[in-house]
């Protein structure tokens, strides 16, 4: 089994730290994995948090599988979606903007085929959800698996999808 984790922002290759990215109001998706159309993936854990100084109105975020991408992405490539462990092989998703990346502006068109999860996070707080036992949400061969964020004031995130390709 591998692992890998992508996450909504590029890791800063000097300090190794993230800056994550900022989200003006509405809906907007975080981070975009694109199945091939011979391996679908298992998602294992997902979460977000936010940068806020104060309580406010929720965000609203969704994992999901949509059918057509949506586009305006930052590319992920096989060094920003990174192997988990003692993994080494690279992902085998499609990379590249359209396809894998992080960041859109707005969902361009929906075309949810299946909602797997849905939290209100506080724009002070974060939220993390594993899957033990088996009991994962797969995404098939050539569709889109999307988080999404949809927030009621400028917020920046930190947000990321652990997956293992089947």
């Amino acid at each position: 089994m591998s692992l890998y984790i992508a996450y909504n922002c590029a890791i800063d290759a000097t300090t190794g730290v993230m800056a994550g990215t900022s989200y003006t109001t509405g809906a907007k998706c975080a981070i975009q994995l694109a199945t091939t159309s011979t391996v679908g993936i298992r998602v294992v854990e997902w979460g977000v948090s936010f940068n806020g100084s104060a309580a406010g109105t929720p965000a609203v975020c969704t994992l999901a599988q949509a059918s057509a991408a949506t586009t305006s992405l930052t590319a992920h490539s096989t060094s920003t979606v990174m192997p988990v462990g003692d993994n080494a092989k690279a992902s085998s998703l499609t990379m590249g903007t359209g396809s894998t990346g992080y960041g859109a502006a707005t969902i361009v068109t929906n075309t949810t085929e299946r909602q797997f999860a849905g939290a209100f996070v506080g724009p002070t707080t974060q939220y993390e959800k594993q899957f033990p036992l088996g009991r994962d949400y797969v995404v098939s061969p050539s569709k889109y698996c999307q988080l999404r964020i949809n927030t009621a004031a400028t917020l920046t995130a930190i947000a990321y999808i652990v997956f293992e390709e089947c």
